[in-house]
């Protein structure tokens, strides 16, 4: 756990100090090639590589990214599927003839960083700290699902209004309940690292390309919510 919360902390500290040197503005992130480059590869790629000495230092590997075994129903499979739907969805929706399609390569990048490494230090090394030091598994997933939120309060102190930062924490719960089912419902953390980078590039590839979401998207989103809700306490 003290390993597990060092590298949230320190994640967080870098992104903030590497935001605050690049005058990031959050709201705008995904704009441009140049802010994808300064606000989300390079903050989160010096993460990554912290992330993945930390993981290789503790001969932690195998632990960090499988389970023993599967667990849940195998209906609990829905989850990953219509969250990985829901990302092919919003991915196809992107303008790749956009004036600012250049800069999907790079987002591209960015947003596989931000998966490698938001599901590794919050649904990896964190949750794998916790159950060794005898966490009970519900525990475990409402502290990791806690700060995988907490992580996205950072975006009000640079440009996000409060309001939609509060929204998005609580979406962010969500997302962490559904990528938690994906990784004891799969049997890997694998599944849920590409599955949130897919995500994230397919709603910021649309902001990026200023495309527009389809109802659809939204819709299917809110039934995998839902339907993770009730999942979580099968596979726990």
């Amino acid at each position: 756990p003290p390993v597990a919360s060092g590298s949230i902390t320190s994640e967080l500290a870098i992104v903030a100090a590497l935001w605050k040197v690049n005058k990031v503005d959050y709201a705008t992130i995904g704009d441009s090639t140049r802010n994808i480059q300064r606000g989300i590869v390079v903050p989160i790629g010096i993460g990554a590589v912290m992330l993945i000495v930390a993981t290789t230092v503790l001969d932690a590997w195998h632990d960090v990214l499988f389970e023993p075994e599967r667990s849940g129903p195998a209906w609990a499979l829905v989850v990953p599927v219509l969250f990985v739907v829901v990302a092919l969805i919003n991915t196809s929706l992107i303008d790749y003839r956009s004036p600012n399609a250049g800069a999907l390569p790079w987002l591209a990048l960015g947003t596989l960083l931000v998966g490698f490494a938001e599901e590794v230090v919050t649904r990896g090394l964190l949750v794998v700290g916790l159950r060794e030091a005898g966490w009970s598994p519900v525990t475990v997933y409402l502290v990791s699902t806690a700060l995988f939120s907490i992580l996205h309060s950072i975006n009000a102190l640079f440009g996000q209004s409060m309001k939609v930062t509060l929204t998005q924490m609580v979406m962010t719960i969500l997302a962490g309940t559904a990528l938690y089912v994906t990784r004891l419902s799969t049997g890997t953390l694998v599944v849920g690292i590409l599955a949130h980078a897919l995500w994230d590039f397919g709603t910021l590839g649309i902001t990026t390309t200023k495309s527009q979401q389809k109802p659809l998207a939204g819709l299917l989103a809110f039934v995998m919510f839902a339907i993770s809700l009730v999942a979580i306490w099968f596979v726990l």
